[in-house]
């Protein structure tokens, strides 16, 4: 139908700009029809056809602002909380260079995420605070997988914790280098990497050899004093990694304990929706902060 003259006697009049034309044959009057943008599936294939504001003002024949417009505006997808009330939480935060984080907590039986914040830190009380939230929503927590950050490995309601392994792996390497230097560090270095196959007791064993092994060598002390005037170990990196696997040794097999609840013994799932997440992120360089965070809660809720 013509706009000017309300008739619907219209035929092509050719394109311009990629744009077809149209031309009226009562008033004679030339004119594109234009479809009113959708901004519901303008935000969908920016977010999940991985186009660039470009790109989508191509498509839709019009600026650039005027689909930053649309995706502001755009319905985003809700949370939606598993049916099932029993949960086993996987929780991990990632962060997107110096400005932010955001704090996930994911089910490992439904596989979905149930809860996610924004955080400038990682810290101890963002994780409880989002235990409680789900709790206070009548959520049973049957078990918690986590990192092992201090503070979190003792739950008010004696909750079954994991620690993940793969970080207690990366604390070990981190402590004796990837290519350690000592007999010691190089026997801990292969022991470590057996840790996601060995069963607890057989782990243990181990570790309690290795100790005895080179318990002298741990215990060896510097002949120069230290500011206060005593005598440091020479080998406090390698004393170190040991420490923490005795000192995380009651949370790194959990899973053992209680099979039946069948517990994450990694918090790798999380892992791999963080490079999904950054994978995707990465096509639209540029972004505001703002976009940046409701790009990122739009993923995360589609992931619920």
């Amino acid at each position: 139908m013509c706009p000017n003259c309300q008739k619907s006697s219209i035929q092509k009049y050719g394109t311009q700009n990629h744009i077809q034309r149209y031309k009226c044959n009562v008033c004679n009057k030339i004119f594109t029809l234009k479809n009113k943008l959708d901004s519901i599936k303008i935000w969908h294939d920016y977010t999940l056809g991985k186009q660039t504001y470009k790109q989508l003002a191509e498509s839709y024949h019009c600026s650039v602002r005027t689909i930053q417009r649309h995706l502001l505006k755009a319905p985003k997808t809700p949370l939606n909380l598993p049916q099932n009330e029993i949960l086993n939480i996987v929780m991990d935060t990632t962060f997107f260079g110096n400005e932010f984080g955001v704090l996930v907590l994911m089910d490992s039986l439904s596989k979905k995420v149930v809860y996610h914040k924004i955080v400038n830190a990682e810290r101890v009380i963002y994780y409880r605070k989002a235990i409680n939230e789900l709790r206070e929503k009548d959520y049973k927590i049957q078990s918690i997988t986590c990192d092992g950050r201090r503070g979190l490995l003792k739950d008010i309601l004696n909750t079954p914790i994991q620690m993940c392994q793969f970080h207690q792996v990366a604390i070990v390497i981190r402590r004796i280098t990837r290519k350690p230097k000592s007999e010691a560090g190089k026997e801990l270095k292969i022991l470590i990497k057996t840790l996601k196959t060995s069963s607890k007791n057989k782990f243990y064993i181990n570790l309690h050899h290795w100790y005895l092994k080179h318990k002298n060598f741990l215990n060896e002390r510097s002949s120069i004093p230290d500011k206060a005037g005593k005598y440091p170990f020479k080998h406090r990196n390698l004393r170190s990694a040991y420490s923490s696997l005795k000192r995380h040794e009651e949370f790194l097999f959990t899973f053992e304990k209680y099979p039946e609840l069948k517990i994450e013994k990694t918090t790798n799932r999380l892992e791999g929706l963080f490079s999904e997440l950054k994978r995707k992120l990465a096509l639209h360089n540029g972004l505001s902060k703002k976009n940046k965070i409701m790009f990122i809660k739009d993923f995360l809720n589609e992931k619920s």
